[in-house]
């Protein structure tokens, strides 16, 4: 087993606790920006005039990457950032508590909590940090079996995590500021509440399947991209979701959730890979140092006891002569 120093600990949390809300706050302003821009009557998406609110959207996501690249040093960041994922479940469950507070931040924070960008980034990173803490506890490797089994299981618990997330968003929170009804959904909360489930599980599978994150951050990217670059073929396909859902998945990923997540999960599988690598290292060590000496009694608490050396009495002290 290798365990990450407190020193790593330290670091790695306040880097996640600083970072963190930063970038989440850089997707926000960025995103208010382009979302106005891509949904406002007669855009010709043109992509020069948001130059400036894509350059803060990808700053966002650069720190995004940088805080799961402290996973190398220790899981406790990512772990932490997961905790704090409560904050917004509560917003989005409760959208009266996110109405008595929302005034308190400027407009474009408010919107990307409303949207659900923090809850769609957070427990994601919390999920990374639970993976690479089991992994350094065990990094043994599993059978090929359940590594394939993951490749696709991990894709359906995702998707799903962001159908039920996503129209868990559209029904809560979104709909109490569009028709100023705060009262509890419990239909909205629990899509939400399933939707954190299936991500999470989702994202644990690469504790068994390393790979299997690939495949849904490739999607997300493409899918961000159609959505910047080829809007005019992206649209049609994505208004045809059901309803709630066809409007807050093209604003998550206008925000640029889409590409932090999908990004996220590229960077999170070259952590993974070292992490494993680093702890199987460590453990074979271990296991060697823990094997008696071949030839000598093992003494309790040593890996093997070495007998007198020639013409020493091999006594202390010696013996009284005579």
């Amino acid at each position: 087993m290798h365990r990450s120093s407190m020193l790593a600990r330290l670091v790695s949390i306040v880097i996640a606790l600083v970072l963190t809300p930063t970038a989440l706050i850089l997707l926000s302003i960025g995103g208010t920006s382009v979302s106005r821009a891509f949904f406002s009557f007669g855009f010709e998406r043109d992509l020069a005039p948001l130059i400036g609110p894509l350059l803060l959207q990808m700053l966002g996501v650069i720190l995004i990457l940088a805080v799961i690249a402290t996973g190398l040093w220790s899981s406790a960041g990512l772990i932490a950032i997961g905790i704090l994922s409560v904050l917004p479940l509560v917003f989005a469950i409760f959208p009266g508590v996110l109405w008595t507070v929302y005034g308190a931040f400027p407009r474009e924070w408010g919107d990307g909590l409303i949207y659900g960008i923090p809850l769609s980034v957070l427990p994601v990173l919390g999920a990374m940090g639970l993976v690479l803490a089991l992994v350094r506890r065990d990094p043994r490797p599993t059978s090929g079996a359940l590594g394939a089994i993951g490749l696709v299981a991990s894709p359906v618990l995702l998707a799903g995590a962001a159908w039920l997330t996503a129209w868990g968003v559209a029904e809560g929170s979104l709909l109490a500021f569009q028709r100023f009804q705060f009262d509890l959904r419990p239909d909205a909360a629990l899509a939400m509440l399933g939707g954190l489930v299936l991500a999470v599980a989702g994202i644990v599978i690469a504790r068994w399947s390393p790979y299997a994150l690939l495949l849904p951050g490739i999607a997300l990217l493409v899918g961000s991209a159609l959505l910047l670059f080829a809007s005019d073929a992206a649209f049609p396909v994505l208004v045809q979701l059901p309803r709630g859902v066809n409007m807050v998945v093209p604003t998550m990923l206008l925000y640029g959730g889409g590409a932090a997540v999908g990004l996220g999960f590229l960077a999170f599988t070259a952590v993974l890979l070292r992490v494993r690598a680093r702890a199987r290292t460590a453990r074979t060590g271990q296991d060697a140092m823990a094997q008696p000496v071949p030839g000598y009694p093992a003494a309790p608490g040593y890996p093997g006891q070495y007998p007198a050396a020639p013409g020493y009495p091999g006594q202390y002290p010696p013996p009284p002569v005579g």
